[in-house]
């Protein structure tokens, strides 16, 4: 039968190559891969630092500088309403003077020492007089 002569070649081609493979397992030896020299990892690339955002707040009938710094997302502490006079310089004359619909820039970039002045600041300032139009002279230099 010639599918007999077949199976009995496979089966020799196959226990052949078993005994070729069990053969070079016993006295192989472990191939060790060549250190490669450690690179240094990358320095990491600078980013750069985002733009800080300028809060924004629309004066209100009412509002003072006092009560807008006091406000928990402005600065949550009245007494540093100075800051937001000194951001807004330009358009702001007299602290004791501002305008329904003025855009204020509220500043986050003032040190712990500007901060600091502020307060002392808001502290030496004479207790407010009613008055409609901006003074020639500010009680003390803000």
């Amino acid at each position: 039968m010639k599918f007999d002569g077949i199976v009995k070649f496979s089966v020799a081609v196959f226990l052949a190559s078993a005994l070729v493979g069990m053969a070079g397992c016993g006295g192989q030896t472990e191939i060790q891969p060549e250190p490669t020299p450690m690179m240094a990892e990358p320095e990491p690339i600078p980013e750069e630092a985002p733009e800080p955002e300028m809060q924004r707040y629309s004066v209100l009938q009412g509002d003072t500088l006092w009560d807008i710094s006091g406000m928990a997302d402005i600065y949550g502490d009245n007494f540093q309403w100075p800051l937001v006079f000194k951001a807004n310089r330009d358009q702001i004359e007299d602290p004791d003077i501002i305008e329904i619909g003025q855009d204020l820039a509220i500043s986050r970039e003032f040190s712990a020492e500007e901060v600091e002045m502020a307060i002392e600041n808001a502290k030496r300032t004479p207790r407010y007089v009613p008055h409609t139009t901006p003074r020639q002279r500010l009680p003390i230099e803000y």
